[in-house]
């Protein structure tokens, strides 16, 4: 869908867009041969060809700061490097909170990150990425991961899908949307939340329970894991709403 891409251009809307698509002007490449030697469209085409070797290149920045935050969900098949994240946390962010696990699944396993083992590897590892995609990772996740790691360098180009499924009348938190897709979770994981998670971290400190620390990652591992899934029909469903398939 980033090739038949034309919203970050000026002035240029959905509306604007799909009549740019009936014109026969359905690709960067097509734009660039209609317009290239229209003075009207010098700075237009500059954009385009601009994202164009960026593609190319793959330069996931460049759409990070190119699109609007709504329509980010374009870039999704065509950067592969990809990190399904999701945090777990001793409170809401007071001064004394702090990150208990950090899960990130690549679409084949899960990593875990955790506090007193092994999160300092986090800020390494998370280089590996072009693409975050979380559930209400830019209201909770990613700002408590730049408060919690200082100088963190987490990659610029990001999905959220709790505003991405909302676009799409998916609403409600993650485990409520997981049920109408007919997820379910392993029995011992059934209708925890976060404060449960909380609790397991507790009990892992006070009582050097490590069944409630494993419980917990498990936890975590599942809120990751069913992401990619979500995100893979969010993309198809939000394609097929820009009539771009359907125009001839």
């Amino acid at each position: 869908m980033l090739q038949h891409t034309f919203i970050h251009l000026p002035n240029h809307g959905s509306v604007r867009e799909r009549q740019l698509w009936e014109d026969g002007v359905k690709t960067w490449e097509d734009f660039l041969i209609k317009y290239a030697d229209t003075p009207s469209h010098k700075q237009l085409c500059k954009i385009i060809a601009s994202s164009n070797y960026a593609l190319k290149v793959g330069d996931a920045n460049h759409f990070a700061m190119a699109l609007p935050s709504n329509e980010s969900w374009r870039v999704f098949p065509h950067f592969t490097d990809v990190a399904y994240l999701d945090i777990e946390t001793t409170g809401l962010g007071n001064r004394a909170d702090h990150i208990t696990v950090i899960g990130v699944y690549d679409g084949k396993k899960v990593r875990s990150y955790i506090y007193g083992q092994n999160l300092g590897d986090f800020a390494k590892d998370i280089q590996d990425y072009d693409l975050l995609v979380t559930f209400n990772g830019s209201q909770f996740d990613l700002p408590f991961i730049r408060n919690g790691i200082k100088n963190i360098r987490l990659p610029k180009l990001h999905i959220d899908l709790r505003f991405l499924l909302a676009s799409l009348e998916m609403t409600g938190g993650l485990k409520k949307i997981e049920q109408k897709f007919g997820i379910e979770r392993e029995g011992d994981l059934r209708g925890l939340d976060g404060y449960d998670a909380v609790k397991l971290w507790l009990r892992y400190v006070r009582n050097k329970d490590k069944a409630a620390l494993d419980k917990l990652v498990r936890y975590n591992a599942a809120d990751i894991s069913n992401l990619k899934g979500l995100m893979e029909w969010a993309y198809k469903e939000k394609r097929k709403r820009t009539g771009f398939d359907a125009i001839p």
